[in-house]
């Protein structure tokens, strides 16, 4: 194979990976953390809603909601194994170091770096 098609693949990598970067941010958002933080409750409040227990701080329509993205995290979640760079560079037959590269050219920047720069900087 040369270089140009193993190029090609590291590229396609990189981008599945910053697409599951943004499914991680979303998933991140149904945590129980920001859900308990959403609906002005505690996490085991949300873990009650989520094991269908009763609860009392929060009506009806709330717990349904709470529920569905619930299920909508798990399947985000899902799909974001499959996106790790792990997954990517077994699926494309590429080096981490290749998508890592790859991701440099993209101007790509993990959130996890964002938010370490937002932290220093404050």
């Amino acid at each position: 194979m040369n270089h140009h098609a193993r190029r090609l693949r590291a590229r396609q990598a990189a981008q599945d990976y910053m697409a599951g970067a943004k499914l991680r941010r979303d998933s991140e958002q149904l945590s129980d953390k920001s859900l308990a933080k959403k609906f002005a409750c505690n996490e085991g409040t949300i873990k009650r809603v989520k094991s269908c227990m009763p609860v009392g701080v929060l009506v009806e329509e709330d717990q349904k909601l709470i529920r569905l993205c619930a299920r909508e995290k798990v399947e985000l979640d899902q799909r974001v194994a499959r996106l790790t760079k792990e997954a990517l560079c077994y699926r494309h037959q590429v080096s981490r170091e290749a998508i890592d590269i790859e991701l440099d050219l993209m101007g790509f920047e993990s959130p996890k770096a964002k938010r370490k720069k937002k932290a220093a900087t404050a």
